[in-house]
């Protein structure tokens, strides 16, 4: 039975690492993880495909990847993934450094980054935040608290089969919606924004959409108004 490795990077807090198999039962978890534990964890699980939800490289040119603009287009905003060296060093960035740490990790140990075609036995970028949109068919409500949008996740993996209960926080529903990627990525359920070169954000559907997605209703059945807040996280 397949199963995929979901990566959410950080850099205080360390890496979380959730293993999903094809009924969507977490198999193993690893929180506060450096990128010696990615290595023990892939020789441990050999999983079939590994997600990860960070870039893999800088950005060759201009504030924004090719993928993240695409994104955009679709309604979906994240951070940009910065191509001049005087933003690369900010210390905001580190969480990028880490997840480049991460592929490498990845590769070193049978993973090669993903640039399209059959995606077994590969690290894929993902962005959970996309994957959690186009899986639920919206953006989610508007000016959502962290634990809110933590919930709003958590009700998109349930209704997508997967079973929560042994997650905890927000870290680990990212790792698990990243992981749920992979895994529809390996069933066919794929679409790639961006290019080869400068990168491919795996998102879990069989086609480009239509238009891009509208914000999800809030609780008191109203829309939200004005500008949508930025969703990065």
């Amino acid at each position: 039975m397949p199963r995929a490795l979901g990566i959410d990077v950080g850099v205080r807090k360390g890496l979380d690492l959730v293993l999903l198999d094809q009924r969507g039962r977490v198999q193993d978890m690893v929180r506060h993880a450096g990128t010696d534990d990615v290595t023990r964890s892939l020789t441990a699980f050999e999983p079939d495909i590994v997600a990860i939800d960070s870039p893999p490289a800088w950005g060759s040119a201009g504030g924004l990847r090719i993928a993240e603009r695409e994104l955009l287009r679709l309604g979906i905003h994240s951070y940009g993934t910065p191509s001049e060296p005087a933003r690369q060093a900010s210390p905001f960035y580190d969480w990028m450094r880490e997840g480049f740490r991460v592929f490498e990790a990845a590769a070193s140990n049978g993973y090669p980054l993903y640039t399209g075609g059959p995606p077994g036995h590969t690290a894929m970028e993902v962005f959970p935040h996309a994957s959690a949109v186009t899986l639920a068919g919206s953006l989610p409500p508007a000016r959502l608290t962290r634990p809110a949008r933590t919930t709003w996740r958590a009700a998109i993996l349930r209704r997508s089969g997967v079973d929560t209960a042994p997650l905890v926080g927000p870290d680990q529903i990212d790792a698990a919606l990243a992981a749920l990627t992979g895994l529809l990525a390996l069933d066919g359920r794929r679409w790639t924004v961006g290019d080869p070169a400068a990168g491919l954000i795996v998102l879990p559907l069989e086609r480009r959409p239509e238009r891009p997605f509208r914000r999800e209703a809030s609780d008191n059945g109203q829309t939200g108004s004005g500008s949508p807040a930025k969703e990065t996280t």
